[in-house]
């Protein structure tokens, strides 16, 4: 299957900040408190982009990576990273050589897994192993302690094959004011938990359990997620977002301008009227890049002033109401700022309705991404 072409001959691009991704990587270190820090780069690094965020995040303070298929690990392995690698979801048994060969942590949920990734483990290196506790996300993990037991000792007297290198489990609610369930869920760790051996490493803390609940759960390694792409996790309803910095910056150009007449139609449906004399540009952006059509009516910023997106969103392309005749090469930005304005994720999640993350992993392979050492001070007004 041939991979589809990113859009480099275009003047729209994906820019993400090396700077802002470092800032944000920081203060989780210094809400957590942690030695080791994994980066979630799932999805396409929720969709700002696997390898550049990757090689961001490491250079920035992150100390591994993690992701939900091997099939990510090996594309991180093949862009020339070296770092640990753990994979967060389950892989079948017969990859588990493949986990080996690129030097990647495995989930493992059941004593059933292990029987059946033993016998396709066939090199001198055992698989590291992390095991995943079932709290209650009620997604993967052990739920009773005997199997647990069994597990381990499964690994012991296989030691050539495992070793017993993680412990973890996910929390579904700990970045709310509403606790009861993450205490419900903490307590069942420690009952599951605290007279196990412990490996290596013990991790607990997604985004929001490291940020909000450091003081409560080990944090010695956690899986930092959303709040080091500049989405605070509980969505201020903690903490105001004012801590993070926006690490990415979409930006285009005008490639076509036009005078209108009273009446004429904008983009499919023609739900957009023309006022008579009004300037519309058109730049190479839209639904195909994983933008969500319900953007109509939102705003792009030119020359630092709002500017209207009008008419429905095409799939290559999106008409900006325009303040007047502004030449063919302006600069638009769709995502950052400009002089003192700014968009953010954020702002298209308030508008459409739905959560930043949501929208960010939707970006195409189309979209051209590319990972710079900071925004020019133009952009952030500076």
């Amino acid at each position: 299957m041939t991979p589809a072409p990113i859009a480099i001959h275009r003047p729209t691009r994906l820019l993400i900040s090396q700077a802002a991704l470092a800032h944000n990587l920081e203060e989780t270190r210094k809400a957590s408190h942690c030695h080791f820090m994994f980066l979630a780069v799932k999805a396409n690094a929720y969709g700002f982009g696997l390898t550049e965020v990757g090689r961001g995040a490491l250079n920035g303070g992150a100390d591994g990576l993690a992701v939900a298929v091997i099939d990510e690990a090996i594309a991180l392995r093949q862009a020339g990273i070296t770092a640990p690698i753990l994979i967060m979801s389950l892989v079948q048994p017969e990859y588990a050589q493949l986990c080996i060969d690129n030097d990647c942590i495995a989930t493992v949920a059941s004593l059933d897994w292990l029987q059946r990734a033993l016998p396709y483990l066939k090199g001198n290196q055992p698989l590291r192993v992390s095991v995943a506790v079932d709290t209650g996300m009620g997604r993967i993990g052990y739920r009773d302690r005997s199997e647990i037991d069994a597990s381990l000792a499964f690994m012991k007297a296989h030691a050539t094959a495992f070793t017993y290198y993680g412990l973890m489990t996910h929390f579904s609610q700990s970045d709310s004011e509403k606790v009861a369930y993450f205490h419900k869920q903490l307590a069942r760790w420690h009952e599951l938990t605290d007279t196990l051996e412990k490996p290596a490493m013990v991790h607990v803390a997604n985004s929001g359990a490291a940020m909000y609940h450091a003081d409560e759960i080990p944090t010695d390694v956690i899986r930092a997620g959303t709040v080091a792409y500049g989405i605070e996790p509980s969505l201020g309803e903690l903490r105001p977002a004012n801590y993070l910095q926006q690490i990415e910056r979409l930006e285009t150009e005008l490639i076509f301008v036009k005078q209108m007449h009273a009446g004429d139609g904008i983009s499919y449906a023609h739900i957009y009227e023309a006022k008579e004399g009004e300037w519309i540009g058109t730049i190479p952006l839209g639904y195909g890049d994983g933008l969500t059509r319900r953007l109509t009516g939102f705003k792009v910023l030119i020359n630092g002033q709002e500017c209207q997106i009008v008419g429905k969103l095409a799939m290559d392309a999106m008409m900006i109401r325009l303040p007047g005749p502004l030449p063919l090469g302006t600069k638009v930005t769709v995502l950052g700022r400009d002089g003192d304005k700014q968009i953010t994720l954020d702002d298209w999640a308030d508008y459409v309705g739905t959560a930043p993350w949501e929208l960010s992993i939707n970006f195409t392979e189309r979209l051209a991404r590319e990972l710079v050492p900071n925004f020019k001070a133009a952009d952030v007004g500076g």
